[in-house]
């Protein structure tokens, strides 16, 4: 019911809108109509005798007409005036206030000057325009009718009674009249039709756009999540191979690499002792500093799997040992018990580095291997401690702590 009322509203608005742009259109027209007509009647008062009574009265109801369409133009202008729920009722007000205006000085007209007949065909014409022009209620505009064509009518009897003159009022009237109102009908039932139709379709283009969006963002966040590891939250190894093969294909020349393996050491005895719910809060606090640390120089960190991480950086093999002896440093300073530990009496790790020159993308995964193979030397002298593989490949430089 609630979104029923809000339709008819915005209908009822749109409307009314659509028929302010429209009464520009008619002020523009009936502005052209008045000059003419106005200089028209100034040649009356030189030329024709007989009607040079009424002229000045014809001249004054034209010049109001003028610059009644005038004030429409000025101040009813497209890009100021945005019909709301708040102003609505004054827009309608100020549409109405106009077409029985313009009516009634046409009636005005048309009464004086019935004898001529002149002004009752500008009377059918406006009526006419305002039928084809406008989307209004049938109602309020048969009120109009009802107010305007029975003095016009009762003027036309009274001065030429039934005869042919009277006929050529009576009849036209007759006829334009209903079928202006029909017009008029078909018009509004149309354009109201059309309304309703147009807002529904850009109620349903919005709904499509928010779901587009909201799928959109649900894509990016599924996609996040899929590159992230559930623990931790470190990218996980597809992430790191997606990193690898962006390392990859932007080289052009030669590049400094260096891969960093870390593992927890004996970190099966942690879980065995302290419970996997202590074994996953230690892997998230070393997730969080290897995190805090690869930003910290500008590095990638990732969980390659179980108690094991990555840390890629493109410095320089000198300062790759530094980051190693940070690492070390830090990992002991969490102060996290691990009293099954055979090295230290806290949770300690090993670090397999590899610093290389990597011409391609193929000595990447080398570059990785010998990065794990340089943790597993650093695990067999004594773990607690970093192994460095050196940049050629063939020499091995061990670096104990």
């Amino acid at each position: 019911m609630e979104n029923q009322e809000k339709l008819v509203l915005s209908i009822q608005k749109e409307m009314i809108q659509f028929n302010l742009k429209r009464m520009r259109v008619v002020a523009w027209t009936l502005m052209y109509i008045s000059t003419i007509i106005t200089v028209i009647h100034y040649g009356e008062v030189f030329f024709s005798n007989s009607e040079r009574a009424m002229v000045p009265a014809y001249i004054a109801i034209h010049t109001i007409l003028f610059y009644i369409d005038l004030a429409v133009l000025v101040f009813v202008k497209e890009k100021k005036f945005r019909v709301t729920t708040f102003n609505m009722r004054k827009y309608e007000s100020i549409l109405l206030a106009y077409i029985y205006t313009i009516l009634l000085l046409i009636t005005v007209i048309t009464v004086m000057d019935v004898y001529f007949f002149k002004h009752a065909a500008l009377y059918e014409v406006l009526f006419l325009m305002i039928c084809t022009v406008f989307s209004i209620p049938f109602r309020k505009i048969f009120r109009i009718v009802v107010i305007t064509v029975p003095p016009i009518l009762i003027s036309a009897y009274l001065s030429v009674g039934i005869s042919g003159e009277g006929i050529k009022i009576l009849l036209p009237m007759s006829l334009i009249i209903p079928i202006g109102l029909v017009i008029q009908r078909h018009t509004y039932k149309m354009q109201r039709q059309f309304t309703k139709e147009h807002i529904l379709l850009q109620e349903e283009m919005t709904k499509s756009k928010k779901l587009s969006k909201l799928l959109a963002e649900k894509n990016n966040e599924l996609s996040a999540q899929a590159l992230r590891d559930t623990l931790t939250n470190l990218p996980n190894r597809r992430a790191l191979n997606n990193k690898l093969t962006q390392i990859g294909q932007q080289l052009s020349k030669s590049k400094s690499l260096s891969v960093m393996m870390i593992d927890i050491d004996f970190f099966k005895n942690f879980n065995d002792y302290y419970g996997h719910l202590q074994g996953d809060e230690a892997l998230i606090k070393v997730a969080a500093l290897l995190n805090e640390i690869a930003e910290k120089y500008n590095a990638f960190a990732a969980r390659w799997g179980g108690e094991e991480f990555v840390i890629v950086s493109q410095h320089a093999a000198k300062f790759s040992e530094h980051v190693c002896e940070e690492i070390l440093e830090e990992v002991r300073n969490l102060n996290i018990r691990h009293e099954h530990s055979i090295v230290a009496d806290i949770v300690t790790v090993s670090i397999g580095m590899c610093h290389v020159k990597i011409t391609n993308s193929e000595q990447l995964k080398t570059c990785c291997e010998l990065a794990d193979q340089a943790l597993y030397t650093a695990k067999q002298h004594g773990r607690n401690n970093f192994y460095s593989k050196s940049g050629n490949f063939d020499e091995d430089v061990c670096l104990p702590l």
